[in-house]
């Protein structure tokens, strides 16, 4: 995979383009996260401007993974609304498609996307989960919800939403309870040897050694790289995907002190550098 490490930036700061890569859809508004220049594969925030819609059947190569961040879309009949989730695999046809009023989505292509000519084409059941409202799901802690195989530590609970059945790369929603600091197996800094794709969805989560991410906060976090502790003051709620295997933790055994309040020092590629703000907090007593 070619993208570069991006632990963090605040999406709020990046851009807006025209159109999604691929050009399969021209006609809406693209800030995007993370690409890869070799394969085309991408994470991206998604707007939709009110009235945009697709009278045809279509059907895109890639599989196209969303999560509703505002507004709503519709797909076949149905309603995507604030925080609803789907993963549809390359082939999926959208007999109708549409955002009457509008919305905001956060979208993930595995692959460049690019309109299948003939829609109808074969689809991976396995991997499809063609509608979740994540609003309806119970926070589940514990051993039952673990995306580790090791039970979450107090005060932590998931929303599972996919798991695939090859890979075991998943997706979910991760919260805390405000004053969470790092668990005890957590002495100092953490990594993974797979890649955790991490979109703040609301309060704030810390990274000892590189800063507060608030909401729109955004990670691309490669594979043994190493950072925190981290922890919440605020508690949050997280969407996060795992990309080239199953979730696994390594913590180091070097101790490195942990604050709620770190200096800000986000690892971004030269590209992002421009867009590394700290989030605009406002001070609350």
């Amino acid at each position: 995979m070619a993208r570069p490490h991006i632990l963090f930036v605040q999406s709020q700061f990046l851009p807006w383009d025209e159109g999604v890569v691929g050009g399969a859809r021209n006609d809406v508004r693209v800030k995007t996260l993370s690409h890869d220049r070799e394969d085309g594969s991408c994470s991206l925030i998604v707007h939709y401007p009110p009235g945009w819609g697709r009278r045809d059947a279509e059907a895109l190569d890639a599989t196209e993974e969303f999560f509703v961040l505002e507004g709503a879309l519709e797909i076949n009949g149905r309603t995507y609304g604030q925080h609803a989730y789907a993963n549809l695999p390359a082939g999926y046809t959208r007999q109708t498609a549409g955002a009457p009023r509008g919305a905001s989505v956060l979208t993930f292509f595995d692959r460049e996307p690019h309109l299948i000519k003939e829609a109808g084409a074969a689809v991976d059941t396995s991997r499809l989960v063609e509608y979740i409202d994540t609003l309806d799901m119970a926070w589940v802690g514990g051993a039952e919800g673990s995306v580790t195989g090791k039970p979450l530590s107090h005060g932590i609970e998931t929303k599972k939403l996919r798991v695939d059945p090859e890979t075991a790369e998943q997706s979910f929603l991760y919260t805390a309870q405000p004053q969470h600091g790092p668990p005890g197996i957590m002495k100092g800094k953490f990594g993974h040897p797979m890649i955790e794709e991490i979109f703040t969805l609301a309060g704030t989560y810390v990274f000892a050694d590189a800063g507060v991410m608030g909401p729109g906060g955004y990670c691309w976090w490669r594979e043994n790289e190493f950072h925190g502790p981290a922890g919440s003051m605020t508690g949050y709620n997280l969407f996060i995907r795992v990309v080239g295997g199953p979730l696994r933790n390594v913590f180091s055994d070097e101790p490195f002190p942990f604050t709620f309040t770190p200096d800000h020092n986000p690892s971004l590629p030269d590209e992002l550098k421009p867009y590394g703000q700290p989030y605009p907090y406002e001070a609350e007593f």
